[in-house]
Formats: structure tokens, C-alpha cells, sequence
């Protein structure tokens, strides 16, 4: 059996519909969305994360960043949105290729990846 609606239940359903009344009177969508993301926005979060750790994108396979993408895609379903940089960056940085390398290269010594790279490639 359902449980029968609060008083305070009542009173947001109430309240609710009479906003939502007067912001439909004042021109406002109710079905639209206010807050939105774009893909540039988090393709830029994702690379300013990736350039934190050093991490150069052409260095990177698409296959990873396109990955990358539809994960956060996951993550911003579930997460709270208004925090959207955080999750971007956190998802980002803790995913198993992004730790692989930065991980890799704080055991070698203090240099970033990119000094390793080139002492590597002029050996």
C-alpha cells in the first residue's frame, strides 16, 4: 500500500505548481533545460586536466579520449552537475591511463612526462 503524502510533500507539490505557474506566465519553458554543458566545455576541462599531469592529447590514443568522453558523459548523469568541473577533472585524472602514466613517471624521478619523453627520444 502507498504511504499517504506528507504535509510538507503536500505543500512543495502545492508550492511548486504555483511557481512553475507563474514562471510559464512569465515566458519561461518549464521543459526546457536552465543549465547546460557543452561538448567544447568538456573537451576543455579534459584537456586542461590532461595538461596538469603533462599529458599532451596528440600523445594520447582517440580511442581514449573518445572514452574518456562517454564516461564522463556516465558521470555528469549521476553526479551533480552544478559540479561539473570537479567531476570532469576527478573522473579524468582517476581513470587507469591517465594514473598509469603519472603514476610511471613520479617513480622515475621528479621530471614531467615531456622531459622524460625527449631525454628518452635523444638517448
Amino acid at each position: 500500500m502507498d504511504q499517504l503524502p506528507t504535509l510538507q510533500q503536500l505543500e512543495y507539490l502545492d508550492s511548486g505548481f504555483e511557481v512553475s505557474k507563474i514562471l510559464a506566465h512569465a515566458g519561461f519553458s518549464i521543459e526546457k533545460s536552465a543549465f547546460s554543458i557543452t561538448w567544447g566545455q568538456i573537451a576543455e576541462e579534459i584537456a586542461h586536466t590532461l595538461a596538469d599531469h603533462g599529458l599532451p592529447p596528440d600523445r594520447l590514443e582517440d580511442e581514449f579520449l573518445i572514452d574518456l568522453a562517454q564516461g564522463i558523459q556516465k558521470v555528469l548523469q549521476n553526479d551533480d552537475v552544478l559540479f561539473w568541473r570537479s567531476s570532469i577533472r576527478t573522473f579524468t585524472t582517476d581513470h587507469p591511463t591517465v594514473t598509469a602514466f603519472t603514476t610511471s613517471n613520479l617513480d622515475k624521478d621528479d621530471e614531467c612526462p615531456l622531459t622524460e619523453q625527449y631525454e628518452n627520444a635523444i638517448r
